[in-house]
């Protein structure tokens, strides 16, 4: 018994000394104060991002907060983000590693591994993301659009309001799963009360609750926070899919109408499993981060870009005859390959809507790996790492009238400031990066340009206009939106 106390007054004292010394190379770094033991993190409820855009604006690009225990730094702005994790890449490049999530499944998930395992998961994705690959996928998304505006014609045709956002995140969450899994599940089956679909929505619904333990470390997680319960049953719901893709895989090859082209990002996660390189929790923490990463951010961004052009109606019509007058008579679905080079106004729309409402309004954090020195300021190894995104996205040093919908200002003449093209941070920046963003920009294109030509987005009560503010979560959540369609 003495023993473990021993170790465990050794293991306290070890690391404050080694927070001591992050906090002596820190000190220099401008930032709130904060309060013992919590540090900032009674700032830090509700709409965080909020708050570190405040922050940003009173101690500028690089400011110090401490979240708990930890030592933090955030960093606001393309320049300088540009300088910390693209020209010091190696020192930026590791993720920080919180309790929850060794808690939940030991780091076995690709978004928060470091080392030589992230980069074999890394690999084995990126395999599966290739242009050759999505385009291939393209004929799922297209049936996926088909299925949809069969429904939204229902809408169309009853003349009453109706909300938008399960629509849409089934729409999403179909597109993942076929990615991954093979398959997909029909629209009604939104609001089931059992399955992957219940899971999936469960753990969104609590995701983004903080963890006690993530901010004083020596507090054990409670098993039975919403965010472990609900995640643990997302796992046994995904190990389902995953035995059951590996038995409909097995019965093709026996039969032999498996074809090699048709294999999933699953399939390759598991060939790795069978060679013994990594664990089979990697394979399920890995498709639950590409389940979660691929239906919320798509779904959420598509909805903020409806509700904004149902508030701006001119710029609605001006997409809408953008795309009627480059696509072909007769065209149902209008597909990314075929038409991202003709319908540019659309690219500038949704660079707009990835600038006003990134999904990662912080991205996910990092941790330094060495002292590393960035515009001038010294921060210590060992920090966590925040990038700004949506500060970086609202600033007029950056661009102008930055709470405004101007898709215009992304025109390729554009070169505003530093170019509003490359102040763009949404997927994140540098070596970790969104890896799926290929696949989103297609699924976004698509979806749009098909809705947007064959209906007219209206507000139901044009006496004011649609609620534009989301909530901060694991990703940015938009509002609960009715809208009413009227045919073209």
């Amino acid at each position: 018994m003495n023993y473990i106390v021993v170790l465990v007054i050794f293991v306290i004292t070890l690391y404050f000394f080694n927070n001591d010394r992050k906090s002596k190379i820190n000190s220099k770094i401008p930032g709130p104060i904060g309060l013992p033991v919590l540090g900032h993190v009674l700032y830090m409820t509700g709409d965080i991002h909020l708050q570190f855009q405040k922050w940003f604006k009173q101690y500028g690009t690089i400011f110090r907060v401490r979240v708990g225990v930890h030592e933090t730094v955030v960093i606001t702005g393309y320049p300088t983000l540009r300088k910390a994790f693209i020209e010091n890449s190696e020192a930026f490049a590791s993720r920080w590693q919180p309790n929850s999530r060794y808690f939940a499944n030991q780091f076995g998930e690709m978004a928060f591994l470091n080392g030589e395992k992230h980069a074999l998961l890394k690999k084995v994705v990126l395999s599966e993301m290739t242009t050759v690959r999505i385009k291939k996928m393209e004929d799922h998304i297209k049936k996926e659009c088909e299925k949809l505006i069969k429904l939204f014609d229902q809408h169309a045709d009853s003349n009453e309001p109706f909300e938008i956002n399960s629509y849409l995140h089934m729409f999403s969450l179909n597109i993942i799963l076929r990615f991954l899994f093979g398959v997909d599940y029909p629209y009604d089956k939104v609001s089931q009360t059992e399955g992957i679909i219940k899971a999936i929505m469960d753990f969104f619904l609590v995701a983004g609750t903080p963890v006690v333990s993530d901010f004083i470390p020596w507090i054990k997680p409670n098993p039975k926070h919403p965010f472990f319960v609900t995640y643990n049953k997302l796992a046994e719901e995904t190990d389902v899919l995953i035995k059951k893709y590996q038995k409909t895989k097995q019965e093709e090859i026996e039969n032999g109408t498996f074809l090699e082209e048709n294999e999933t990002i699953v399939g390759g996660l598991v060939k790795e499993y069978e060679k013994g390189n990594i664990s089979w929790g990697n394979v399920t923490h890995t498709a639950i981060d590409m389940v979660s990463a691929g239906s919320d951010t798509s779904a959420n961004t598509m909805i903020f870009c409806l509700i904004e052009l149902i508030n701006h109606p001119d710029i609605q019509s001006k997409l809408n005859n953008c795309i009627s007058t480059s696509i072909f008579p007769n065209e149902t679905v209008i597909t990314h390959s075929k038409y991202r080079s003709s319908i540019q106004y659309l690219t500038m729309v949704m660079k707009e809507t990835f600038r006003m409402y990134p999904i990662g309004l912080l991205g996910i954090p990092h941790v330094t790996s060495v002292d590393v020195e960035v515009e001038g300021v010294k921060i210590a190894a060992g920090t966590q790492v925040f990038q700004n995104i949506y500060a970086s996205h609202r600033c007029e040093e950056f661009f102008s009238s930055p709470n405004e919908f101007i898709p215009e200002r992304f025109m390729e003449s554009s070169n505003l400031n530093y170019g509003s093209q490359t102040n763009l941070v949404h997927f994140g920046i540098g070596v970790r990066d969104c890896i799926g963003k290929s696949l989103g920009e297609t699924e976004i294109f698509t979806l749009l340009s098909t809705l947007i030509n064959r209906y007219e987005f209206i507000n139901p009560d044009p006496s004011k206009p649609l609620n534009d503010v989301g909530s901060f979560g694991l990703t940015y959540q938009p509002p609960r939106t009715k809208v009413l369609l009227k045919k073209r």
